[in-house]
């Protein structure tokens, strides 16, 4: 059966191939450690799995309104206003089956054929196919020797065919965060040129030097073009439940919801109910969480470090290594290097080929600490 040129012209994501290839590993009895996943293993807080157990048990099982539950929605405003600084009732809030489709949802209602829009690399492995899928254009723009914006850069890169910028930060993959001053120049660049900002914010509450920024509480006119997309797969571990959402001007996700409809219906009504509960778990859960991860984030680093160059990630979940050093004659490039580290450690990393930056590794630090202190030692042995 001929596919079309559309399905043909995206490529599968790396990050899924290679978690299915150490998940048949494990099946055939091989002892692989895994630092593939951007997946916190810490359990889902019992009042989210109270609250999914009570909805199904109250038959609160069948369609909700294709934008979501209304009494998400509004925790939601309330959530982005308080937490954010970002002004948006629940007329501007779109709920969605996780980031990952509300990134599709947005580009898909954004670009025409032939659009451009900016992506600063490396970046997730997801972005451009979604562009691609929109029929638009992804232009990689590469980021400083820290993982930071570089604005000369992202300035000289934009065209009359460019439409958007999609900012991740927290980033995935190299866990940078981008301060206020870089993202005030970007709402600034998007004026001048009549750009929408897309901001992937699915790692807002794993920040750990600094504060996250969200760039559509920058003001009236960053508020005006910016599409903010969160989720609950992060913050909560509740990656299973496909819950995410996207909030921007009202008439832009009453378009995005318009294809929502067609696309999907609505996401899962008593997962919502469950992200409902998750809202009420207040200050107390963000620190808990965070810390944790912040723990983690530091033992991955030290090890790391021996081994690699590596910049501090300053949030999310991944540790974005320069392997360089160990390229050449017996490794050609990431790729190779991160198959030998399957083969000869059973340690599983993502090549950064995968996310637009040869010569780097990404690894998950969402794992325990013993778990974490074995992957590196095999690691090191490998090498």
């Amino acid at each position: 059966m001929r596919v079309s040129s559309r399905a043909g012209s995206v490529a599968e994501s790396g990050t899924l191939r290679l978690s299915g290839e150490a998940a048949r590993l494990r099946g055939e009895g091989v002892d692989v450690v895994s630092l593939l996943e951007g997946e916190p293993d810490l359990p889902v807080p019992e009042a989210v799995t109270r609250a999914v157990e009570d909805a199904v048990r109250a038959g609160r099982m069948k369609y909700s309104a294709s934008s979501g539950l209304k009494e998400l929605k509004a925790a939601l405003s309330l959530k982005l206003k308080n937490e954010n600084g970002v002004t948006a009732p629940p007329e501007s809030i779109l709920v969605a089956n996780g980031a990952k489709q509300a990134v599709y949802a947005a580009l898909q209602a954004l670009c025409d054929p032939g659009d451009e829009v900016l992506i600063p690399s490396p970046c997730w492995v997801t972005f451009p196919e979604s562009v691609k899928l929109a029929g638009a254009v992804p232009v990689l723009v590469p980021t400083g020797a820290d993982h930071q914006l570089d604005l000369d850069a992202l300035e000289r890169a934009v065209t009359a065919k460019t439409k958007a910028i999609i900012l991740n930060s927290p980033n995935n993959p190299t866990g940078a965060v981008y301060p206020e001053p870089a993202l005030r120049a970007v709402v600034a660049l998007a004026e001048r040129r009549g750009l929408t900002i897309i901001s992937d914010e699915a790692y807002e509450a794993l920040v750990y030097d600094g504060a996250h920024v969200s760039i559509a509480a920058l003001g009236a006119a960053a508020e005006a073009r910016t599409v903010t997309i969160q989720t609950f797969s992060k913050s909560f571990g509740m990656t299973g439940f496909r819950v995410g959402y996207l909030a921007g001007p009202a008439e832009f996700v009453k378009a995005v919801g318009r294809i929502h409809g067609h696309v999907t219906g609505n996401a899962c009504t008593f997962a919502q109910w469950g992200a409902l509960a998750a809202l009420g778990l207040g200050d107390a859960h963000r620190s808990s969480w965070r810390e944790a991860h912040r723990a983690r984030r530091d033992v991955a680093f030290a090890l790391g470090a021996k081994l690699f160059g590596c910049v501090k990630p300053r949030g999310g979940l991944f540790l974005f290594a320069d392997a360089r050093r160990h390229l050449g004659a017996r490794f050609p490039d990431s790729a190779a290097l991160a198959a030998h580290f399957l083969e000869a450690g059973k340690v599983a990393v993502v090549p950064g080929s995968a996310f637009g930056r040869e010569g780097f590794l990404r690894l998950s630090f969402s794992a325990p600490e013993a778990t974490l202190r074995e992957a590196f030692a095999r690691l090191e042995k490998a090498l």
